[in-house]
């Protein structure tokens, strides 16, 4: 945690059609939730201020977006981010939340990403990067940027058992569940992207990756909203 108890949070909304619980938590400041039975790290909550940002579901925006993420202080890019109150940190961000939509049911935490396997054209119909090398002809990550030293799959640091039991359970449960399958669409190309690059920086800012459902699948757009606030504020706690 910093110092001052402010964290920066990045969501990434990647599908049109569903802006609102990314957009209803843009530059809000929200209270840390620490572990059950741990107490508070100060007099007063830690706080979150969330900054909300909207990259296309497009391979390229992707690749341009992401890695000025992780820089110290980070580089926002114009048309997908909306104006905030605060600057970037100069340190850069604690942790960076990216947020897609997957099929119906609960809220979806993903464990791991995928280096290559992507198939499926994006919005703009086209094709991830084709990578040449050992393994045939691929399209996803490789050289030069991502080499050998980035595997088949990169898994978050952040422990995603560990805050889906404890939303899961007690009076208040979220629906919620790991996963370990981001789909190799643009969702888990972003999430491989926001891996490495946290390591490239070697701030290893924790990624998270949440999947929601499509609008009233069975989840209202405030019901996400406030899933996505209760994760990232268990996460924040245990920073």
């Amino acid at each position: 945690m910093q110092e001052d108890s402010y964290v920066k949070y990045r969501v990434v909304r990647t599908r049109p059609g569903w802006p609102w619980p990314v957009k209803t938590l843009h530059d809000s400041i929200i209270n840390i939730t620490p572990p059950r039975g741990a107490p508070l790290k100060g007099p007063k909550p830690d706080s979150i201020h969330i900054t909300a940002v909207n990259i296309p579901t497009v391979y390229t925006a992707v690749l341009e977006t992401v890695p000025k993420l992780h820089a110290a202080p980070p580089v926002p890019v114009p048309e997908y981010t909306p104006p905030t109150s605060r600057a970037p940190p100069e340190e850069g961000y604690d942790l960076i939340v990216h947020v897609g939509v997957a099929g119906p049911g609960p809220l979806r935490a993903e464990r791991l990403a995928h280096k290559t396997g992507y198939a499926l054209p994006d919005y703009e119909r086209q094709s991830p990067p084709l990578i040449i090398g050992a393994k045939g002809n691929l399209r996803g990550f490789g050289l030069p940027r991502y080499g050998e030293e980035f595997g088949d799959e990169l898994f978050t640091a952040v422990d995603v058992d560990s805050f889906v039991g404890d939303l899961t359970t007690g009076p208040n449960p979220l629906p919620l569940e790991p996963s370990n399958d981001a789909g190799r669409f643009v969702c888990d190309f972003t999430y491989y992207c926001s891996l490495a690059e946290s390591r490239i920086a070697k701030r290893e800012t924790p990624v998270l990756f949440i999947h929601c459902p499509p609008i009233g699948q069975p989840m209202s757009t405030p019901e996400v909203a406030d899933g996505v606030r209760r994760i990232i504020s268990n996460v924040c706690g245990k920073l």
